[in-house]
């Protein structure tokens, strides 16, 4: 700590180049926050998906129709415990850029296959007595200002009624996962009753889009998923089956690799970050030639001007690197609530993740100017040489 304010005098030489160099730190360790913490957060997504759950779809598009016979035929499969069923909703509230997910379910079933799915009993009651009622994500419900007992129409850009309107009236009976211990996954959707779409639609009546199967074991899901498709093979709507981990897998993918695309921009920025703080500490280092000098005749060490050159790298990193992760946590919850995963804080393995790299950078980026600094002799560096 004795040497905290030569260290500090040294950051401060040149105050133009080390505000500037700290701008471009706090940035990369930003975008770094916010790229490294969605893929922890999707990471943290799978770890949540249930292993014995099954997804089924329409072979040819998720958005392509399935009878809802096929429903009484699934749940004949042998290990198949409970099936329910949702109807997507490309839906939006007042102007399209409030889009926001939703479905019709089978909600009789619904709570048995999706157990995290938390609603009191008394709003999930009002459901059932209420023919337009909808239950909400309390994320959702937040971000729109909506309350129990509000009457709010929702446009779907996929679903006309009979009468040709695209609007939606649902009066809001209940709140999905309102508590603070209770899932986020669900907290960024409305859910509306399938009879009250199916009725009133223009087409596609009598069908879902996807069917949600709880099964006995994990173990069995592989034999029962081909069990499954094997009922419809040969159909006009032929199904593909996977549990719920490999559909969410599948979902990313299409729309390309994410962890790769992601590694990718890091791994520039950092590299570009390396560069920008290897010239920072090189440019520090010539312009105190003198001082090392006169450092070395007061007794300081080659090993401790080393170390001193090292540690002011690492106080620069640090100190930005701090920074650039703080205003991610801020901004992050918000990122990835827009993605429809909930507001999920910043990870704290991103954190450590964050600071292990800017030690990285610190004591790479300083290790030449800082040997230079090291094997710098004395006479030649009073003399400025």
């Amino acid at each position: 700590m004795k040497y905290l304010p030569l260290l500090w005098a040294g950051l401060w030489r040149k105050p133009i180049r080390t505000v500037l160099t700290l701008l471009s730190i706090v940035v990369a360790f930003l975008l770094f926050g916010l790229l490294q913490g969605v893929l922890s957060g999707f990471d943290g997504a799978l770890s949540k998906m249930s292993d014995t759950r099954l997804r089924v779809m329409n072979r040819a598009n998720i958005l392509e129709a399935l009878p809802i016979a096929y429903e009484a035929q699934i749940a004949r499969v042998p290990g198949v415990t409970e099936v329910t069923h949702a109807t997507i909703l490309v839906a939006y509230y007042q102007e399209p850029k409030n889009g926001f997910s939703a479905a019709a379910l089978g909600f009789d079933t619904a709570a048995d296959v999706f157990p995290e799915m938390n609603v009191p009993a008394d709003q999930f009651e009002a459901l059932r007595r209420t023919r337009t009622g909808a239950l909400v994500g309390i994320e959702l419900a937040k971000r729109f200002n909506w309350h129990i007992g509000d009457h709010v129409t929702v446009h779907s850009m996929n679903w006309v009624k009979q009468d040709g309107s695209s609007d939606w009236p649902v009066d809001i009976v209940g709140f999905v996962n309102a508590g603070p211990d209770d899932d986020r996954v669900f907290a960024n959707e409305m859910y509306i009753r399938y009879d009250y779409l199916d009725e009133a639609r223009a087409t596609g009546k009598g069908t879902v889009h996807q069917y949600m199967v709880a099964i006995d074991d994990a173990e069995h899901s592989t034999a029962i998923s081909a069990a499954i498709d094997r009922l419809f093979a040969n159909s006009g709507n032929e199904t593909t089956t996977m549990n719920e981990k490999e559909y969410v897998v599948a979902q990313f993918r299409q729309v390309g690799n994410i962890r790769m695309f992601v590694y990718s921009i890091i791994s520039a920025v950092l590299f570009t970050l390396l560069f920008l703080a290897g010239n920072t500490m090189a440019q520090s280092v010539h312009d105190r030639v003198s001082e090392i000098g006169v450092l070395k005749t007061l007794g300081f060490s080659d090993t401790m001007v080393w170390q001193l050159v090292v540690i002011e790298a690492a106080v620069l990193c640090l100190l930005a690197s701090s920074l650039g992760l703080a205003i991610a946590a801020l901004v992050f919850p918000r990122v990835f609530g827009a993605l429809g995963l909930g507001p999920l804080p910043l990870s704290p393995r991103v954190y450590l993740a964050g600071f292990g790299i800017a030690l990285a950078v610190a004591v790479i980026s300083a290790s030449i100017p800082a040997l230079r600094a090291k094997r710098l002799a004395i006479v030649d560096a009073l003399t400025a040489r």
